[in-house]
């Protein structure tokens, strides 16, 4: 049996639509509903401080701390890039991928880009990333289709992983030909979410992730701690 149905699994973000292909229950309770919250981590938290601080460097508004010296190679090139930079950018599309505002009545896909770099006819969208080096090309693919229709008249988006540990980068490059084939793959994944939404259906899924780091509980779900 479902808990009781509160608010709305929509919009979606890359982060949202992962969590619900991970488990449909676990991101009713926390996201939908909010009967649970999720206990934020140290390395979230280490993360967050991270964006911080280099935002505020890469933009000019502060200087680097010294516990952040590791990362001034990275930033300084970042700074030195020519082109119109966005920090922290957030932006919104439609349905119909016209950008609105992250908050807009009609906002379908919701997303934060770390570093975005407008040249004339390219864009370079990077992420920083505070962990171990994996590489998720789902997410690149979702950042190069965003930039592609927040900004139509580029011809190229470069996207890429900033691995600040080690100072390595791993790159990928979308052309406008490149924006149907993503959201087509995108939108198809987007509609398990919305037809769980409309049924009112929030199946559990169970991995070894219900062992130790679920935090819903035995009394919201029976495959919790086991």
């Amino acid at each position: 049996m479902n808990p009781p149905r509160k608010g709305t699994a929509t919009p979606w973000s890359y982060s949202s639509l992962t969590a619900y292909e991970t488990c449909p229950r676990r991101f009713f309770l926390t996201r939908v509903s909010k009967q649970v919250s999720e206990p934020q981590t140290d390395a979230t938290r280490h993360g967050n401080e991270v964006h911080s601080a280099l935002e505020k460097y890469v933009g000019g508004t502060a200087k680097l701390a010294d516990k952040y010296e590791g990362y001034r190679a990275v930033a300084d090139k970042l700074k030195a890039a020519p082109g119109e930079k966005k920090l922290e950018y957030k932006f919104g599309l439609t349905k119909a991928l016209r950008p609105t505002t992250f908050f807009g009545g009609d906002v379908w896909l919701r997303g934060v880009l770390d570093v975005c770099v407008l040249q004339e006819k390219t864009a370079i969208v990077l992420d920083y990333k505070t962990g171990k080096r994996k590489i998720d090309a789902d997410q690149l693919r979702l950042f190069a289709g965003s930039a592609l229709a927040l900004w139509p008249w580029m011809e190229q988006v470069k996207t890429g992983y900033i691995w600040l540990q080690t100072g390595q980068m791993d790159t990928e490059v979308f052309t406008q030909d490149d924006k149907p084939v993503i959201f087509q793959e995108f939108a198809a994944r987007v509609h398990r979410m919305e037809t769980s939404e409309k049924k009112d259906d929030w199946p559990a899924r169970p991995s070894g992730l219900c062992k130790s780091w679920c935090p819903v509980g035995k009394a919201l779900c029976d495959h919790c701690g086991v």
